[in-house]
């Protein structure tokens, strides 16, 4: 038993020697299927496609839209996007950066979205540029799901009211 012992020793130290083995860095593959999952999902939501617009979230997700209270739940985030998916309405958006933890398991994204709302009395449409931000959480499946969208408008807030004569 002592030889059997020896004889396994310096396949020990080597074992020993070598470490934990990193797992391999897939940040860049990540990256890109997140980019092209939020490529497929604007294109979801220029179709004014609410189911497909909200498959593109988690479980846990929470939505922060501008100047309005956050929807911290499945319900809260289909009413905000369904009253934005009106068949007057067309909105896109573009990945500007997307970038992966080294743990693999979170990412974040920004870019830039158009939005277009068509005057149903035939005045001239309501146009919008901005801004947004999505954190992003690869889940028990290996597949990753937006945990955070927030976005808000590049315009000036509107002037405040003139205050009341006295």
């Amino acid at each position: 038993m002592q030889a059997g012992a020896v004889a396994l020793l310096p396949t020990l130290i080597t074992m020993i020697s070598c470490g934990p083995v990193a797992p391999p860095d897939t940040r860049a593959a990540d990256a890109a299927a997140i980019q092209a999952l939020d490529e497929q999902w604007s294109a979801t939501a220029n179709k004014n496609d609410l189911e497909g617009a909200l498959a593109f979230y988690s479980a846990d997700a929470v939505l922060l839209p501008p100047n309005a209270p956050i929807a911290a739940d499945k319900a809260g985030i289909r009413a905000a996007w369904a009253g934005l998916l009106t068949p007057n309405t067309s909105v896109k958006w573009s990945v500007g950066k997307v970038e992966v933890a080294r743990s693999g398991d979170m990412a974040y994204l920004y870019g830039a979205y158009d939005l277009v709302v068509k005057d149903p009395k035939g005045g001239p449409p309501y146009t919008e540029k901005g801004k947004l931000l999505e954190i992003w959480k690869k889940q028990a499946d290996g597949k990753w799901k937006c945990a955070v969208d927030t976005f808000n408008s590049d315009a000036p807030p509107p002037p405040a009211a003139p205050a009341p004569a006295k």
